[in-house]
């Protein structure tokens, strides 16, 4: 159960810090970082995160249950702007959020709501332990977690750095998870992720990144109809939970 409660926040962070706003700084040299050179792993990240001030991008988890479930999640940022559009069987959810506040959309029903602080948030699942934050889990040093650099390799286009993630019981004990993340250093933040555990195997991806965006994603159409959260829920039962993962 430990090594499994380790996986899904490991996969959670390396999906979320591809798309969650960071304090961290970006890693200007990560060659100079512990760890860093090819065949030397260490237990300090030689990478740190940040989402871009603005970008675009589709976000693809899979894996993860043994039935090949899969998730999408459309996401741009312009600034203190955001978007995040959750792709599901059910009809798509999508959270507006800016300096006027922050709104939760349904397309299919042309309806939208605002979204109070202390509601729930956006996203639907459970939410992480401080300690298991994307950032803490991408850019500090744990003892039980060591890192590797394995050299440079072309991911849709873009230049990457892939890193291997190993998680034991002890330096020299077995390894209960291994991910392999490739990191876009220019922009600062992982664009694929494989991971395994327990027989079990997550994949992350961002596609068709953008750095180029249209204003008109963070504007609720004019023909949308503004109701209550409580009638959107009732609209859409289960899919109004929080957003951002």
């Amino acid at each position: 159960m430990r090594t499994l409660a380790l996986f899904s926040l490991l996969t959670l962070a390396l999906a979320a810090a591809s798309c969650k706003r960071s304090d961290v700084s970006v890693n200007q040299n990560s060659s100079s970082a512990p760890g860093a050179a090819a065949g030397k792993p260490s237990s300090v990240p030689p990478f740190a995160t940040k989402e871009p001030e603005r970008y675009q991008a589709t976000r693809v988890t899979s894996g993860g249950d043994g039935a090949g479930a899969s998730s999408e999640v459309f996401i741009a940022r312009d600034g203190e702007r955001r978007r995040e559009e959750y792709r599901e069987s059910a009809g798509a959810r999508v959270y507006v959020e800016g300096p006027e506040g922050r709104y939760l959309l349904l397309p299919a029903k042309k309806l939208y709501a605002e979204v109070h602080a202390g509601t729930g948030g956006r996203g639907g699942g459970a939410e992480v332990p401080p300690d298991f934050s994307p950032e803490k889990l991408l850019n500090e040093s744990r003892p039980q977690t060591f890192y590797e650099r394995l050299g440079e390799e072309n991911v849709n286009g873009r230049q990457t750095v892939k890193y291997r993630a190993t998680v034991r019981n002890t330096e020299t004990g077995p390894t209960l998870i291994e991910s392999l993340i490739w990191v876009d250093e220019r922009l600062g933040m992982p664009v694929k992720s494989e991971t395994n555990a327990s027989g079990a195997h997550v994949t992350m991806e961002l596609r068709d990144l953008k750095e180029t965006i249209d204003a008109g994603l963070f504007e609720i159409p004019a023909d949308y109809k503004r109701v209550t959260l409580e009638e959107i829920s009732a609209q859409a039962p289960g899919q109004t939970g929080s957003g951002r993962d």
